[in-house]
């Protein structure tokens, strides 16, 4: 059973004793009962789309054996990446010599001497002994952790035949080797911070560890679902809080793991992995993308969750040298790499010396870069593929406590491309501007569309020096064109806009209501008939309210993300079936070829006061139900009576 989904949003402050800025996870706003996908659903239901929606993505999106998914981890400053692939060198000169000892310290060889009795020098191999042996017996935290475990995962068979029920290579749960993966992954860790005390890089390594508790509920989880593994990282190693990798949580995970005992359970770890995924995406607010680990046996394979794909990397075996080595590779470069290439979003980043997140937005036209400071998360990502959407209010960085700036809502999207590249399909910021500058001086409607502020295409650095669009592609960037063709192409925008109202369900009368809905509609029109734009999406999302210094109430119209233009509706890069369900028309809802117009929206209108005045799961405000229904009722006898004016003077002229 499901634990009931939390109302609230939580703003959780990484800890960064330094207090520098950083682009790592801290957020968490679980999604409301009340929202219009979840308001007729239960627990069992919500549980049951969720797996199906996981195994759906698996079987439509995961390709395997994509060869560049490991060298997508690897840093993109080329100084860094050499570091990175000699960090790895010296962790695996380490690790093979303890495995081939089983743990123990190698048997020292006897000195050598010539005629003379002199002490010849070391041999490269006998100074790795050596080496090996001081590490086994010196290791950081070694005695925090037991080494020796890893030993027992890569000498595990794969065979699901051998061996007794009681034997470490044969049948037993996955659950026993939670420890052996986190043991190696430790090891690595450890071995990296040892070999960056010798060598020193020009920045400091993340030192990723896996949560010291597995097969646990994510104390930030809106489920009960147990997750296998996580990594975390810790960015501060000499100040490390011990216990920063005690409780598992979504939002201080780096990348999930999925643990399976035979290579003949991938698709389940697969299925698994997709299934947890989401919850990186809904208490990460600066999330690009994710990773994940599928564990299968001693078989390894990382995965890549973009929009619309998994990209798995090839097998790494750890039960063999060649596989380990790139395991460990992978492993010190997702320590290594920038914020970016693990999945973060530098342009949404907190900034410890004000406790608060930055977001900046590109805007298009001047362009420049404006930086908000961001007051709360209005609405947040929980799908694993999708536009990955989320809402935060804001105001301007350089605002002051006796200069307040006004509060924008910025909105950040990764929306399918148009064919031409890098310019989006659906493009609610061109929508804006043309609203904006075309009824920008009719007065009476001020306050009740959104106003462009600024917004532009996201701005990612190059591995040179410049910007670039922020786009799947650029994700992708070293991945063979066969790859590239079957991932669908996104572009990454974020848009600032005034005002910021307030949800619908705040009303606090019929009469609030009713000007509420008579603003909204009349920006409605105008928009269709001086913009020539149709919005199509009505909803009690898109439906809001502003109140004034003088408490009096303003409806507001937002989010013109599916509007398309009236001139022409048949454009191919917009479905025709659009909106949310419990308000859409019913010639959008059957997908009738008769066009769609403005009628359909006052029909979305109509499912809307139903919704708003019966269908409220915490008050059933039947007053508000009767009061609409009498206004209605009034309205429809007034029409009534002029066309019975209209018939009788027909009538009389015939």
């Amino acid at each position: 059973m499901d634990q009931p989904r939390s109302m609230y949003i939580v703003l959780n402050s990484p800890t960064n004793p330094n207090g520098t800025s950083s682009a790592t996870p801290h957020v968490r706003r679980n999604m409301p009962w009340n929202s219009a996908s979840n308001i007729l659903s239960g627990d069992k239901m919500i549980n049951e789309e969720r797996v199906t929606e996981a195994k759906e993505h698996v079987r439509d999106g995961l390709s395997r054996n994509v060869s560049e998914v490991l060298a997508a981890a690897a840093p993109l400053d080329s100084g860094m990446r050499k570091k990175a692939v000699s960090l790895a060198e010296a962790v695996c000169q380490q690790l093979e010599p303890f495995i081939l000892h089983k743990g123990n310290a190698p048997p020292r060889t006897t000195k050598k001497r010539n005629r003379r009795g002199q002490q010849l020098p070391a041999t490269s191999r006998e100074s790795k002994g050596k080496a090996a042996s001081d590490s086994a017996s010196e290791a950081p935290g070694q005695g925090a952790v037991d080494y020796s475990l890893l030993l027992k995962w890569v000498n595990l068979k794969s065979s699901q035949d051998t061996g007794s029920s009681n034997s470490e290579t044969g049948h037993f749960r996955e659950v026993k080797m939670y420890p052996w993966v986190g043991a190696f992954i430790k090891y690595v860790a450890d071995q990296l911070v040892k070999a960056v005390a010798d060598s020193p890089p020009p920045k400091t390594p993340r030192q990723l560890e896996t949560f010291r508790k597995a097969d646990v509920v994510a104390i930030d989880a809106d489920d009960w679902r147990r997750v296998d593994m996580a990594l975390t990282q810790c960015l501060d190693l000499p100040q490390r809080d011990d216990r920063s990798d005690e409780l598992f949580t979504y939002a201080q995970s780096a990348a999930l793991i999925e643990v399976k005992r035979y290579e003949s359970e991938e698709t389940a770890a697969f299925d698994q992995l997709a299934l947890y995924t989401p919850g990186l995406y809904a208490t990460q607010i600066n999330r690009r993308f994710a990773w994940g680990l599928t564990i299968c046996g001693t078989h390894v394979r990382a995965c890549l969750f973009i929009h619309d794909n998994i990209l798995a990397s090839e097998v790494m075996d750890v039960a063999t040298e060649s596989g380990r080595k790139q395991f460990v590779t992978l492993l010190v470069n997702w320590a290594m790499c920038e914020s970016q290439r693990l999945g973060y979003d530098p342009t949404i980043r907190y900034n410890g010396e004000t406790s608060q997140w930055e977001i900046d937005v590109w805007d298009d036209e001047s362009r420049e870069t404006r930086t908000y400071i961001c007051e709360y998360v209005v609405a947040d990502t929980s799908s694993l593929f999708g536009q990955h959407r989320r809402c935060f209010v804001a105001r301007a960085k350089e605002s002051s406590d006796e200069q307040p700036a006004q509060k924008v809502l910025i909105k950040d999207a990764w929306t399918y491309a148009a064919a031409t590249g890098s310019k989006v399909a659906r493009d609610e910021l061109s929508n804006l501007r043309a609203i904006r500058d075309k009824l920008s001086a009719d007065d009476t409607l001020a306050g009740t569309y959104s106003h462009l502020e600024a917004g532009g295409v996201v701005q990612q650095k190059g591995k040179r020096r410049g910007t670039l669009n922020d786009t799947t592609e650029l994700i992708l960037a070293n991945f063979k064109a066969s790859v590239g063709d079957n991932v669908k192409k996104r572009v990454h925008w974020r848009v600032a806009t005034t005002p910021v109202g307030e949800d619908l369900q705040k009303v606090r009368s019929v009469d609030e209501l009713i000007v509420v809905v008579g603003d909204v509609m009349a920006a409605h029109t105008a928009i269709v008939r001086q913009c020539d734009i149709l919005h199509r999406d009505l909803s009690t999302n898109n439906i809001m309210f502003c109140r004034n210094d003088g408490n009096m109430i303003r409806g507001l119209l937002i989010d013109f993300n599916n509007a398309v233009l009236q001139s022409n509706p048949h454009d191919e890069q917009r479905p025709d079936r659009t909106g949310i369900y419990p308000y859409m028309s019913i010639g959008n809802l059957e997908q009738s070829s008769v066009e769609r117009t403005a009628l359909d929206d006052w029909e979305s209108l109509i499912y809307i006061l139903i919704d708003t005045t019966v269908v409220d799961p915490f008050a059933r405000r039947a007053e508000f139900a009767d009061a609409i229904v009498d206004d209605l009722l009034r309205v429809v006898q007034k029409n009534r009576k002029k066309a019975l004016k209209r018939i009788r003077k027909s009538q009389r002229s015939k």
